[in-house]
């Protein structure tokens, strides 16, 4: 196998990853079972050891000088979607009250929106790059996607400030609904990043 292919069915593992952390976050959220949360910090070690792996191919000479860049830059924002779940999770674990989380629509349809927006970027990582325009009809769903949850955000954000809890129960609900929003940015920005490096091809 070529160094450039192994840099992409590595990159491929890491995307794949995520779904599979979103829906562990999602799971534990409303069954409100922090026990999930340790396999999602082992896919994200996971995930780190890919992103080691996959910048020592690049930096020993795969591909051109003038595309490792923006490759390395896109293997450091796949890693960034799996380290933002994790810490939506680290936020998570150490919340007391979960009733809020729990119940809210709105922290519900985030979650999904995630789970989606990483199924988007796995399940055609490779075709994105035989066919560029599959590639902008899905940059157009994520966009989508991400505005939807960054409005939920804001709604959500509204409803915190009336609930009655205790200031670390405050803060690391807030932290959280924070670090649940930004999984849909990274995705966002990976999604660019992939867009530079496929023209760039």
């Amino acid at each position: 196998m070529k160094a450039e292919e192994k840099v992409f069915e590595n990159i491929e593992q890491m995307l794949r990853l995520s779904p599979v952390a979103c829906e562990l976050l999602q799971k534990a959220v409303i069954e409100g079972d922090k026990s999930l949360l340790d396999e999602i910090s082992r896919i994200e070690r996971d995930g780190d050891d890919l992103r080691r792996e996959t910048a020592r191919i690049i930096y020993k000479g795969a591909f051109l000088p003038y595309l490792r860049s923006n490759i390395l830059r896109m293997v450091e924002d796949v890693d960034d979607i799996l380290n933002t779940i994790d810490k939506a999770g680290k936020y998570y674990r150490k919340i007391h009250n979960l009733d809020f989380l729990r119940s809210s629509l709105e922290i519900a349809r985030i979650l999904e929106l995630n789970v989606l927006l990483c199924k988007v970027m796995s399940k055609n990582f490779i075709e994105f790059f035989r066919n560029p325009e599959k590639l902008k009809e899905a940059a157009i769903v994520v966009r989508m996607l991400e505005k939807e949850a960054d409005t939920l955000k804001h709604s959500v954000l509204e409803l915190v400030t009336g609930l009655k809890l205790d200031f670390w129960d405050g803060l690391f609900t807030f932290n959280f609904i924070e670090s649940i929003e930004e999984i849909s940015d990274v995705v966002e920005d990976t999604m660019d990043t992939l867009q530079v490096v496929v023209l760039s091809l």
